[in-house]
């Protein structure tokens, strides 16, 4: 097979892969790539419609280790008719028994509605972004995002949306050895992360995991009522677009291979 002929093949099998369901949609797990986004754009575009919620957590063996924060905003002008769940992680400067730091490797949550794709950044851009993050001024109420001592404001290293068969969950997870980025460190305030429902709130519990095993659990507001199932494929006229880049390649090799035997 020629590296022509290699190329047409992986671009059609590209095609058939995003126009195609899924096998098993119970084991689908998709990664929510998130965009920066200013504070100013977010509170021009939302208005809160509940007050900050602040829940403390606590890891065994430590004292109250830190605290989540969540508020629900309503999109106002053309957001009317979406709600904004916003969420912030805090971790205590403590350290457990042993004196080690506490530290948050991940934190998880049901989340009823699947994620809605919009685009606060640029309106008249495609609607592909599903989670945002906010590293500096404050949203709504939330605290202002602050560094750990010695460390930069911290962001989730990934974000991942999985649509169970009952229950939809959101994992933000900060530990991650694949890009070397360490857990969210004792003495932070994360990064504000946003994610678009489309369904009202209700208070869901956060699991937040390090070493030591959780025993205080938070709450945080959340989406319920929704539907849940996987993130759809790219629309139709993306993939459109690739098989019609398909078909000029394929022209164009036709052309030139019967220029090379003229």
């Amino acid at each position: 097979m020629n590296k022509f002929t290699q190329a047409l093949a992986l671009g059609a099998g590209l095609v058939f892969c995003l126009a195609g369901p899924s096998a098993d949609a119970a084991a689908i797990v998709q990664t929510l790539t998130p965009s920066q986004l200013s504070a100013s754009t977010f509170n021009a575009d939302f208005s809160a419609v509940t007050a900050p919620m602040m829940s403390q957590y606590t890891f065994q063996n430590t004292p109250t280790s830190g605290v989540v924060e969540s508020q629900v905003f309503a999109g106002t002008g053309a957001y009317q008719g979406l709600y904004a769940y916003a969420y912030q992680f805090g971790v205590n400067n403590v350290a457990d028994n042993t004196g080690q730091s506490t530290f948050v490797n991940s934190a998880s949550m049901v989340y009823n509605d699947t994620p809605v794709g919009t685009n606060l950044t640029n309106p008249s851009g495609p609607n592909n972004t599903f989670a945002y993050v906010v590293t500096n001024g404050q949203v709504g109420g939330l605290d202002l995002p602050q560094a750990a001592p010695g460390n930069v404001v911290q962001t989730p290293s990934s974000i991942a949306w999985y649509p169970g068969m009952k229950t939809g969950s959101l994992t933000f997870q900060y530990l991650d050895p694949a890009s070397n980025t360490g857990p969210l460190a004792a003495g932070a305030h994360s990064g504000t992360i946003v994610v678009i429902s489309t369904q009202p709130f209700t208070q869901q519990y956060v699991s937040l995991q390090n070493p030591d095993p959780q025993t205080g659990y938070p709450l945080a507001y959340s989406p319920t009522g929704g539907q849940i199932h996987p993130i759809p494929a790219p629309e139709p006229a993306t993939i459109l677009a690739w098989s019609g880049a398909l078909a000029a390649l394929a022209v164009v090799h036709r052309v030139r291979r019967g220029r090379r035997l003229a």
